[in-house]
């Protein structure tokens, strides 16, 4: 009976305690409690004297006592055993240092924000390493976490990005670490990227809202994965960012940065080693809220196989969906190479771009300018063409596509003259592109379009073209050759309208001999094909 009372006593003292989010009193006796029936491995902030008398809000200049040294001392003790931390309230504080076996639960409302010049993450993780797993099971559930690199104090720099020692300064940083989770948080105003992880496996980012806060630069990513990291998961999160949303970069620009900014020694925080393989991760139901780019996949030679993109929704101010070798630049990677990308899932996508003042180059879409063996889209959407660049751009001449296919392809345009290559191939080589379940219209029917479905140029090479159950109106061409090479074209269940004397199959180039064209199950006017290019084969009922 009298345990049972007393049981009820922590119950209305834990409960009472959890209801305050600012400030909490914290009498002996329930401290007592905590500390003697709970398991002395839980440990409540308060209770151990930090202060909540910090703002952590977007806009938060309030940061009140440094509860940097509190804290810490908490978190050291899971040094000796597992811990979980019911953080409390609302602190500030200059950088933690997380070890294995630690949770941290923070209370609705709560969290930590980073004091001016702090040059520090909020979280990293003790043991850093590139080349092995040093630390696991770390946990963060809920809170705010405000990286204040902006306020109105100082607009610029209330943290440094980084350098080669310190490592980039984020919201939170781990390198090394297996089983890692952080779920149901914010994350405000990172210096850099508001999550980075590199060398880490059995991974789930869920629930996160990402905002990097008002006129930022460059390199305010999202969540960032970087080489030798495995088996990963991210989904529902919202994320505004100014550049990549979400980055997986098995090969990145780390050991460049810090030699560009002349602070490369030997004792430099990054190296090659923060580069290598990635591979089995999904990333799901993501809402991209005025990113530079939303998804970035990064790979010179290490290997990045088994990714899965599906549920992309929102805008962005150049691409949904970037896929390359550094582009800009493919020497100046830390392992410089053409790609080394095995299978690619990108399904479900539905992003449009808005162009901001920063005039991205190639806007697209979806950008893939590296090899890759299999690359498949599913269900891909597109209603808004004010950037009349391409939807799929696959572009440069050293670019090598296994297999490609297009299962899913819906489009309204509600413009009057926008032309678009829909699908774009510059330069580039396919061995096998397959295009199905296409369903294309313009509004604006009745003016003449000269937008095609299909576009290959730039001396671009496809060995084997395949349509199927493709339905357009109001574009000029289901394909069109102009420079580049096609070898066989199969096409059957095609409905081509409202082309104003178009060809569906515009093919064009002298100098390509086009194997075979079979063509089947054609409704549509009575032109089919038309060009320079010679054709050795002519088969089907279109004919």
């Amino acid at each position: 009976m009298k345990k049972s009372f007393l049981f009820l006593i922590v119950a209305m003292a834990l409960n009472a305690s959890f209801s305050q989010t600012s400030k909490r009193p914290v009498n002996q006796l329930i401290a007592d409690v905590k500390n003697n029936v709970l398991s002395k491995n839980v440990y409540y902030l308060s209770a151990f004297g930090a202060k909540s008398d910090a703002e952590i809000g977007m806009n938060s200049v309030t940061f009140g006592t440094d509860n940097t040294a509190v804290i810490q001392s908490i978190l050291d003790k899971a040094m000796k055993s597992p811990i979980t931390v019911y953080w409390d309230g609302r602190y500030s504080i200059t950088g933690l240092t997380l070890y294995s076996n630690t949770t941290i639960i923070a209370s609705a409302g709560c969290g930590a924000i980073l004091r001016n010049h702090s040059n520090h993450s909020i979280f990293i993780n003790a043991h850093k390493s590139f080349a092995a797993k040093k630390d696991s099971n770390i946990t963060i559930i809920g809170g705010i976490w405000n990286g204040n690199y902006y306020n109105p104090q100082i607009p610029r720099g209330a943290q440094s990005k980084g350098d080669s020692i310190t490592g980039l300064v984020t919201c939170m940083r781990f390198h090394g670490v297996d089983n890692l989770i952080v779920r149901d948080a914010f994350l405000y105003k990172p210096a850099t990227y508001a999550l980075a992880a590199s060398n880490v496996s059995h991974v789930v980012y869920e629930n996160l809202v990402v905002d990097v806060g008002p006129n930022p630069l460059i390199n305010n990513d999202g969540l960032h994965i970087d080489g030798n990291s495995q088996y990963g998961v991210i989904r529902h999160c919202i994320l505004n960012t100014h550049d990549d949303a979400i980055g997986i970069n098995a090969d990145d620009l780390y050991t460049h940065w810090f030699k560009w900014n002349g602070k490369l020694s030997k004792d430099a925080f990054y190296t090659e080693e923060a580069a290598g393989p990635i591979s089995d991760i999904l990333i799901d139901d993501i809402t991209l809220n005025s990113s530079l780019f939303g998804i970035r996949i990064l790979s010179g030679k290490s290997r990045v196989d088994r990714i899965t993109i599906r549920n992309l929704k929102g805008y962005t101010k150049g691409y949904a969906i970037v896929v390359d070798n550094y582009q800009h630049d493919p020497s100046i990677i830390s392992y410089a190479g053409p790609g080394n990308i095995g299978t690619l899932n990108i399904e479900d996508v539905d992003v449009s771009i808005y162009p901001g003042p920063e005039h991205m180059p190639n806007e697209s879409c979806i950008n893939v300018t590296t090899n890759v063996e299999q690359l498949i889209f599913k269900n891909i959407k597109r209603k808004f063409f004010e950037t009349k660049e391409p939807t799929i751009y696959i572009r440069g001449k050293n670019t090598v596509i296994g297999t490609m296919e297009v299962d899913g392809y819906y489009s309204l345009d509600t413009t009057k003259n926008t032309t678009i290559s829909h699908i774009l191939v510059e330069g580039a080589s396919i061995n096998q592109l397959s295009i199905s379940n296409v369903s294309l219209t313009r509004t604006f029917k009745d003016i003449p379009n000269s937008s095609v479905l299909l576009n290959t140029t730039k001396n671009s090479h496809v060995n084997y073209l395949q349509f199927n159950r493709v339905n357009v109106e109001g574009i000029a061409s289901i394909v069109s050759n102009t420079t580049g090479n096609l070898n066989v074209i199969n096409a059957c269940n095609i409905i081509h309208v409202n082309s104003a004397g178009k060809y569906p199959f515009w093919l064009n180039n002298p100098q390509n001999e086009i194997k075979a064209l079979t063509i089947s199950n054609f409704y549509g006017s009575d032109l089919i094909d038309g060009g320079a290019s010679k054709i050795l084969k002519k088969k089907g009922d279109a004919f």
